[in-house]
């Protein structure tokens, strides 16, 4: 309980206690941060003398250790009679201490609000029960404190509130360096509030009733990146990926800058960056993908007025191409033929491996699929029964196009991709119809792991990179599933594939750009995607190892 700003109570003792913390020289000189001194009273009535004795005390007491450090005398001076350092106090003035917050520019008047809504809170608890006797020596305490706080104010002596600020700050767990702009500023409002909180506590003790006074949140709850995070997916409705995604880096800049958003500059951006780079070793790539994902939540908010920020601090932060190119260790690159051999001469296809992270069946068919499709990955992992098909004559894929029913917000948008000769000649069809025979709606690759987002590839996707990496030749971090896609389109080149066909069986042709409608999407004509896949060649390909699929395989 804090009736004055240095007399207090103290664990284990019914005594009322002065409390107040020693100037930073002399705390060196005494080896000890504050003193205490006992009032030898539970009573506010006998509390006013004892308290004027124990200031003149503390007053001699430091002042006899600068005299002590002038004279040249042994600087292990002890405390007088009476008093005894705080014990685990372990603010300091000049250095923050772990598990202290830096206080906010911004944050310094709700500090001050708080202090003064917990000094009136614990006024009223200390009235409560009080005799008249004791009401007026708490009276008269109150108008000494008012009177030696006026004095401070007049004579501008800033300091006489240093103790006061130092006291709180602790109590708050924030830190705020002694001699800094802020520091100097939060004196200022301090010497303000004493002064008004001994007014209000002076009309109070007269039997005044004034309103209560709230105790707001030290952080503005609406100044924040949780809050700022949640009005951007309101108003965004992101997929839940994405959504963790964005927390996860919003709590990872928290850890290298936690202070409000209005107070957030392009230099703590650029600290975070330097973090992302230095410490953790990020690519520049990488970073401006994070910077993209934070930099619209902080848009959000200040659209919204969640924040007294005026310019976007991560406007114009992204590295520039340059930077991200010669930064980049890696760019997924298309397999070679002898990379090929390598994967489809591993364990998988030669030693009958079918790993349960890889989805049993799932790691032999779709390192196969990949490179005679182009499709991405969880394009294939979707595949049903019902997807394998005859259109024309001619065996097809009748794929989900995954990223562009994101795009557009629909459940469903598919294309056409044709059976490759190769996949024939190595029993697809009869991998299908095994599975087939369970439903047309059964999983072509039942045993994926489907990840807390619904993708069925994200688990495969980790194995299978892992697997490559285990792979002697086949370790270079530019080579992962995704390679597959480039596969494709580099020997689909040298087999003379336009590249228009090329984009449309990869799944980039544009929406608008070219085609005939079907089922609601522009696409090529069929005959076009089949003449392009019976071009697609893969010279010094070995697969004859590889012994055509028999549904007693599955």
């Amino acid at each position: 309980m804090k009736h004055h700003p240095f007399v207090t109570t103290r664990r284990g003792s019914p005594n009322l206690y002065f409390r107040r913390k020693l100037p930073l020289d002399v705390q060196a000189l005494l080896g000890r941060k504050e003193v205490w001194a006992s009032l030898g009273t539970t009573s506010f009535a006998h509390a006013t003398e004892a308290y004027a004795a124990a200031q003149s005390a503390y007053e001699r007491t430091v002042a006899d250790a600068r005299l002590l450090a002038t004279a040249g005398g042994d600087d292990t001076c002890q405390l007088r009679p009476g008093y005894a350092p705080a014990g685990t106090s372990d603010y300091h003035p000049l250095f923050r201490p772990a598990g202290c917050a830096l206080l906010a520019h911004t944050q310094v008047a709700r500090f001050v609000q708080r202090y003064r809504a917990h000094v009136l809170a614990s006024d009223a608890e200390t009235r409560s029960g009080m005799s008249y006797a004791e009401l007026d020596a708490h009276e008269q305490l109150l108008e000494d404190a008012r009177q030696q706080t006026r004095r401070a104010r007049a004579a501008n002596d800033l300091a006489f509130f240093s103790d006061t600020a130092e006291h709180i700050l602790e109590s708050e767990r924030v830190w705020l360096p002694a001699g800094s702009g802020a520091f100097t500023r939060l004196l200022e409002l301090l010497a303000g509030a004493e002064i008004e909180l001994l007014d209000e506590q002076l009309r109070r003790v007269r039997g005044e009733n004034p309103d209560p006074v709230d105790l707001v949140p030290l952080i503005d709850p609406d100044d924040t990146w949780e809050a700022a995070v949640r009005r951007w997916t309101a108003e965004n409705a992101p997929q839940p990926k994405t959504v963790n995604e964005v927390r996860r880096q919003a709590e990872r800049f928290r850890s290298v800058v936690d202070l409000p958003l209005s107070e957030l500059t392009p230099d703590h951006v650029e600290q975070f960056k330097q973090v992302c780079l230095d410490r953790e070793g990020l690519s520049h790539s990488r970073v401006n993908t994070i910077l993209s994902l934070l930099s619209p939540v902080i848009t959000i908010a200040m659209r919204r007025n969640l924040t007294g920020l005026e310019r976007n601090p991560f406007s114009g932060a992204k590295f520039g191409g340059k930077a991200v190119r010669s930064n980049t260790a890696c760019f997924r690159d298309a397999f070679t033929i002898d990379e090929l051999n390598l994967l489809y001469a591993s364990p998988v296809y030669t030693q009958g491996l079918r790993p349960r992270k890889g989805g049993a069946d799932a790691a032999y068919w779709l390192p196969l699929l990949a490179p005679h499709t182009g499709a991405r990955v969880e394009d294939l992992c979707r595949l049903q029964g019902a997807d394998i098909v005859q259109r024309d004559g001619h065996w097809c894929f009748h794929l989900h196009d995954t990223k562009r029913e994101k795009r557009m917000a629909l459940p469903k948008v598919m294309r056409w991709v044709p059976v490759h000769r190769t996949l024939l000649e190595l029993g697809w069809l009869d991998y299908v119809a095994s599975r087939r025979a369970l439903g047309a709606t059964a999983w072509l690759f039942p045993d994926l792991h489907i990840n807390q987002y619904g993708q069925r590839s994200a688990v495969f996707s980790n194995w299978f990179n892992e697997y490559l990496d285990g792979i002697p030749g086949l370790d270079d971090p530019r080579l992962v599933f995704h390679s597959f896609r480039h596969t494709l389109k580099a020997f689909a080149e040298e087999s003379g594939v336009r590249d228009r066909v090329i984009e449309e069986l990869i799944g980039h042709a544009s929406d608008n750009d070219y085609g005939r409608k079907e089922d609601g999407e522009k696409r090529l004509p069929l005959n076009q995607l089949v003449e392009a896949i019976e071009r697609l060649r893969f010279p010094g390909l070995k697969l004859g190892h590889l012994s055509p699929w028999r549904v007693s395989q599955g």
